[in-house]
C-alpha cells in the first residue's frame, strides 16, 4: 500500500526511512529469504507436513510425557523426584531426564523458537534495517559482549505461527473444530440472502460483521484459509520495579468461541523482554510478521486434515489486531489521543486545542468565544458523521494522512505533521488481500476503554481530583459530589456492603474505592462497580441530570459488552452513547475553553462501539480479556526472579510446545469430570449438587402450597404413595442445596446459606428465571427432585421478588432495577431448567433517600454478571467443594 501510494517516493526523514524499510522487506518476503531465515526443519514442515495422527508408542516416553505435563507448573526437581519414585517401584522403567523429555516435546510438537538480538535497554530488535547495526541507535548501547566473539547481550523470542496452526489439524476432532468459521459464515450469508440483506439473528462473532462478509464475497477469505487475530499487550512483572515486558498472541478465529479462548488453543506469538518499553515495536514484531507475509506471498502453506485425510493449501488471513490504547498507538502508528487526527478509527472528527496548547481534544461542541485556527469548526453531530462513515472512508483518510507525513521536507515539518496524524505502520507490508485492511484491521478495546479509561475520567471528576485550569474554579463543579471526604467514604462503605450479596461466580468483588482506588484497582472491579453497582449507589448522590447522563452511558456499554447483540440493541446503544457523550460536554464542559481537557478520548471512543459491532462483531470477541488471561497464565510460572525475563521467555516457549502437543495428542490432557461425587445430572447442563437431606422432611405452609400448586397445574392428583393431592396435602421432600447451571455458575439455596454469617458468604441463592414468557427474580429456598405418577420433577422452590420501580427503571435507561422483597409471601415452585443465571440482589441503600412511603422497606437492587456467556464458552466453571453450602 505504501509503495502503491507513492511509487517514486524517496524517504527524507530517518523515522520514515526505517518504517518504509520494514514495510518494503515485508512486501518482498519469501520463505527462503536470508533476511529472516527459517530453520530447515520448519521450511520442510511448511511444504510437507506430517500426514498421520501423532502417537507415542514407547511406553517409557509416554509415561515421561505424562509425568512432565502433570508437574508442568512445578520445578525441575519435582519431575526428577517423581521419576525416581516411579523407577524405584518399577525398576524396568527407563524414564527420560528432564532435559531429554523437553527435547522430546520440542521434536514432537514441531515448535522451534526463533531468537533475535535486541538492545539491552529494549529500544529495538536488530531486525530489518537494524540487522547490521552493532550499537543501538537510540541509547548507544553495544549489541555484543566485549571480546572477539559476537556474543549477543540480549535476545527476544518469536514463536512461528504456521507449525502451531498445522498442529490444530492433526486429529480428526481438531480438524472438525476448525470447520466452525466456514459453516458459520455460510449460515450468515444464507440468512442475508433469505432476508433480502436484513440481519435478523444477533451479532455473535466476527463473521457477522460487514467487513468480514465483504472479504468473503470478494474472495479474500477462502474456505481453506486460516483466519487469525493478533493481540499485543505489555505487562509489568513487579509493581514497584521497572519490569515492563511485551507479549503477543494469535487467536484462531476459525475455532468456535467454546474452543477459541481456552488457554491451550490460544497461540503464543512472541515475547519482548524489558525492563523498558520498546522504542520501535515494529522491529520486534518484524520476525513474526515476516514469517506470515512470506507465507501469504508464496500462496500459502500445506496442512494435513486428519478428519478426511486430505492435504491442502491454506493461506493466513490476519483479520484483526488488538491492543489497549498505549499499545495500539505503537501498533497502528497513530499519533495517540492528543493528536489533531486523534481517533484510532480515523473518523472525520477533528480535535480542538486550547489557545497556544499542544494537545488536541475530541470536543464536538465549539466553546464560546473560541477562535483558534484549525479548531473553530461548528458543532459536530457525531451521530450523523458516524452513520455515513465507512471502512472505505477510513482507508482513504489513512492514505491521505500517510502521504501528508511522508512528504515532509525536513525533521521539523515531519514532527509537526506526525503530531497531527501519526505515521505509517508495519502492517501495511502484509499482503493486501490477506488482511482486513489498514487501518480497519485495528479493533477497538472493549476491556480497557469501559473498564479503566471511562471510570478514571468520571470518578476523578466526581472526586474533584481532575486537573483544573487556572481560569476555572473547582467550587463551581456541581458534579463533584465526592470532594467531601465523608461523602466519599460513605459511598465506599455502600460498595463494600454489597460484597456478601455478590455471588462468588462474579469473581473478585469491587473493594472500597475510597480506600483502594489508587492501589491497583482492577479492571474487573471497575466493571462491577461502575456499570453494576453504580446506577443504584449514585442515585440521589449525583445531581439528577448528571445521573441521567451517566446511566445512559452505563446502558450503552452494558448492551455492547454482551456476547450476543441484536440489531435493536445496537440501535439503542448508539442512541444512548451518542446522547451520553453529547450531554457530557453540555453538563461538564459547558462550552468553556478552560474545560476542553475534560473531553478525553474516552468520551468520543464509545460512540464508535455500536458501529464497530456492525463492522466486526461484538467487542468482547476481540477484547483484551483473552490477553490478560494469557499473561496471568504465563506469569503464574515465573519463579527465577533473579532473571525473570529469561525465565518468562522459556515459559512461553515451553507452553507453546506443550499446547501444540496436546492439540495433536488430546488425551495428554484428559477432560476433567464435570460433576462431583453424589451429584445428579438432570440434563441440558443442569445438575443437582449436595448437600442433600438424608430423609424426607416437611416444609413450611407457604412452601407446601407452592408445591401443591405446581402439581395441580400439571394435572397430578395423587403421589406415588396413592395419597390424594388436595388443599390439605402436606408434601415430604428431600432437599438439595445446590444446582449447577449450563453457564458454569452454581445456584445455592437459603436452606444452607442462612447457616453462615453475613461476613462469611457470597450469596448465590438469587436467580434470574424465565417463567411463562416473563423474566422474574427469585430467592431460592431449596431444590427438590421426586417422581410422581411415573413423571420425574426437578423443582426449585423460592420467594419471588416484586416488580421493578418503573419510574426509576425508565429514568435510569433500564440500569437501576430496584424491587421490594417480602420473604415467604410470594412463594412458588418451578422447573429448575427455567433458571437462566445467578444474580446479585443486594439491599438498596439509596431508594429510601427519596421515597418514604413504605416502599423503601425490604428494598433490593439487581446486578447481573458481565460476560457470562463467553466464560461459559471457554469452559469456565465455578469452583465448588462438597463442603461448601
Amino acid at each position: 500500500m505504501f509503495a502503491a501510494d507513492a511509487p517514486n517516493f524517496v524517504p527524507r526523514i530517518d523515522d520514515i526511512k526505517i518504517a518504509y524499510s520494514f514495510i518494503r522487506e515485508l512486501k518482498n518476503a519469501s520463505l527462503d529469504s536470508e533476511i529472516e531465515p527459517l530453520p530447515p526443519n520448519l521450511l520442510s514442515q511448511l511444504q510437507n507436513p506430517p500426514q498421520e495422527v501423532l502417537s507415542v508408542q514407547d511406553p517409557d516416553e509416554r509415561l515421561s510425557l505424562d509425568l512432565y505435563l502433570a508437574t508442568t507448573h512445578a520445578s525441575e526437581a519435582t519431575y526428577t523426584q517423581a521419576c525416581a519414585a516411579v523407577m524405584r517401584r518399577f525398576p524396568e522403567c527407563k524414564l527420560l531426564s528432564y532435559h531429554r523429555v523437553k527435547h522430546l516435546i520440542e521434536n514432537l510438537s514441531g515448535i522451534s523458537p526463533i531468537a533475535r538480538d535486541m538492545c539491552v535497554n529494549s529500544c529495538i530488535g536488530y531486525t530489518g534495517p537494524y540487522t547490521s547495526l552493532t550499537h543501538c541507535p537510540h541509547c548507544g548501547q553495544a549489541r555484543y559482549e566485549p571480546g572477539h566473539k559476537k556474543l549477543s547481550r540480549k535476545q527476544f523470542t518469536t514463536i512461528p505461527l504456521t507449525p502451531q496452526l498445522q498442529a490444530l489439524w492433526r486429529t480428526p476432532e481438531g480438524a472438525m473444530n476448525l470447520q466452525y468459521r466456514r459453516k458459520y459464515t455460510e449460515t450468515v450469508l444464507s440468512e442475508l440472502q433469505r432476508e433480502s440483506g436484513v440481519k435478523v439473528s444477533p451479532y455473535r462473532d466476527f463473521f457477522d460483521g460487514s467487513d468480514c462478509l465483504s472479504a468473503v464475497t470478494e474472495g479474500k477469505i477462502k474456505d481453506d484459509d486460516m483466519v487469525v487475530m493478533l493481540s499485543v499487550d505489555g505487562a509489568q512483572l513487579y509493581r514497584n520495579k521497572a519490569s515492563d515486558c511485551w507479549i503477543y498472541i494469535w487467536v484462531v478465529l476459525d475455532h468456535d468461541p467454546s474452543v477459541r479462548y481456552k488457554v491451550r488453543h490460544v497461540l503464543l506469538g512472541g515475547f519482548i523482554p524489558g525492563p523498558n518499553k520498546p522504542k520501535n515495536l515494529d522491529s520486534f514484531m518484524f520476525t513474526g510478521l515476516y514469517h506470515v507475509s512470506a507465507v501469504q506471498r508464496s500462496g500459502g502453506f500445506q496442512i494435513w486434515d486428519a478428519a478426511i485425510n486430505r492435504c491442502f493449501t491454506s493461506n493466513i488471513f490476519v483479520a484483526l489486531a488488538s491492543a489497549d490504547g498505549p499499545a495500539m498507538a505503537c501498533l497502528n502508528g497513530c499519533v495517540g489521543h492528543h493528536g489533531h487526527v486523534h481517533c484510532r478509527f480515523y473518523c472525520p472528527l477533528v480535535g480542538r486545542h486550547k489557545p497556544g496548547g499542544p494537545h488536541y481534544y475530541p470536543a464536538r461542541q465549539k466553546p464560546n468565544n473560541f477562535a483558534v485556527e484549525g479548531c473553530s469548526h461548528p458543532d459536530v453531530d457525531i451521530g450523523q458523521v458516524l452513520s455515513q462513515f465507512t471502512s472505505a472512508d477510513a482507508k482513504k483518510a489513512y492514505n491521505r494522512n500517510l502521504r501528508f507525513v511522508v512528504s515532509s521536507r525536513n525533521k521539523t515539518e515531519y514532527l509537526s505533521r506526525r503530531l497531527e496524524t501519526g505515521i505509517v505502520n508495519i502492517f501495511s507490508g502484509l499482503h493486501e488481500d490477506c488482511i482486513l485492511g489498514v487501518p480497519t484491521m485495528f479493533s477497538g478495546d472493549c476491556m480497557h476503554l469501559p473498564a479503566l479509561n471511562i471510570p478514571d475520567l468520571y470518578i476523578n471528576l466526581w472526586r474533584s481530583a481532575f486537573d483544573c485550569d487556572s481560569a476555572d474554579d473547582k467550587s463551581t463543579w456541581s458534579w463533584a459530589v465526592f470532594r467531601t471526604i465523608s461523602v466519599w467514604k460513605a459511598h465506599g462503605k455502600d460498595v463494600v456492603a454489597a460484597t456478601p450479596y455478590i455471588p462468588g461466580s462474579f469473581d473478585r468483588p469491587p473493594r472500597n474505592p475510597a480506600e483502594k482506588i489508587s492501589s491497583g484497582y482492577k479492571a474487573w472491579e471497575f466493571l462491577l462497580y461502575f456499570y453494576g453497582l453504580g446506577p443504584c449507589l449514585l442515585y440521589n448522590l449525583l445531581p439528577f441530570p448528571y445521573w441521567i447522563q451517566y446511566c445512559k452511558l452505563v446502558r450503552g456499554i452494558r448492551l455492547l459488552i454482551q456476547e450476543e447483540i441484536h440489531t435493536c440493541d445496537i440501535l439503542e446503544s448508539n442512541q444512548c452513547l451518542t446522547e451520553a457523550s453529547d450531554k457530557f460536554e453540555t453538563l461538564y464542559v459547558q462550552r468553556r475553553t478552560d474545560r476542553l481537557h475534560f473531553v478525553r478520548a474516552s468520551v468520543h471512543a464509545p460512540s464508535h462501539m455500536p458501529h464497530e459491532t456492525l463492522r466486526i462483531g461484538p467487542g468482547i470477541i476481540y477484547s483484551q480479556w483473552t490477553m490478560e488471561r494469557i499473561i496471568g497464565y504465563l506469569t503464574f510460572d515465573l519463579r527465577l526472579h533473579v532473571n525473570p525475563f529469561s525465565n518468562l521467555a522459556q515459559v512461553l516457549i515451553t507452553r507453546s510446545q506443550e499446547n501444540a502437543l496436546k492439540a495433536m495428542i488430546p488425551d495428554l490432557e484428559p477432560e476433567k469430570p464435570k460433576l462431583p461425587q453424589g451429584a445428579e445430572d438432570i440434563g441440558n447442563g443442569f445438575a443437582l449438587r449436595r448437600a442433600q437431606d438424608t430423609v424426607a422432611r416437611s416444609v413450611t405452609n407457604a412452601e407446601a402450597e407452592a408445591i401443591r400448586t405446581y402439581l395441580f397445574d400439571h394435572g397430578i392428583q395423587k403421589d406415588d404413595n396413592g395419597t390424594h393431592i388436595d388443599g390439605n396435602y402436606q408434601p415430604l421432600v428431600q432437599r438439595w442445596a445446590r444446582v449447577s447451571l449450563p453457564n458454569g455458575q452454581i445456584a445455592r439455596s437459603r436452606w444452607k446459606e442462612d447457616l453462615k454469617s453475613i461476613n462469611n458468604i457470597r450469596m448465590a441463592r438469587n436467580v434470574k428465571i424465565q417463567l411463562a414468557g416473563k423474566t422474574e427474580f427469585v430467592e431460592i429456598h431449596f431444590f427438590i427432585s421426586f417422581g410422581v405418577g411415573g413423571n420425574k420433577f426437578n423443582l426449585a422452590v423460592g420467594s419471588f421478588y416484586g416488580p421493578a420501580h418503573q419510574e426509576l427503571l425508565c429514568q435510569s435507561s433500564g440500569t437501576y432495577y430496584s424491587v421490594q422483597h417480602f420473604r415467604d409471601v410470594d412463594v412458588r415452585a418451578f422447573d429448575i431448567k427455567n433458571i437462566e443465571s445467578v444474580v446479585m440482589m443486594a439491599p438498596d441503600p439509596r431508594y429510601g433517600t427519596v421515597f418514604h412511603d413504605g416502599s423503601e422497606v425490604n428494598r433490593y437492587y439487581l446486578m447481573e454478571r458481565p460476560g457470562l456467556k463467553i466464560i461459559s464458552k471457554i469452559g469456565w466453571e465455578e469452583q465448588d467443594e462438597e463442603g461448601q453450602v
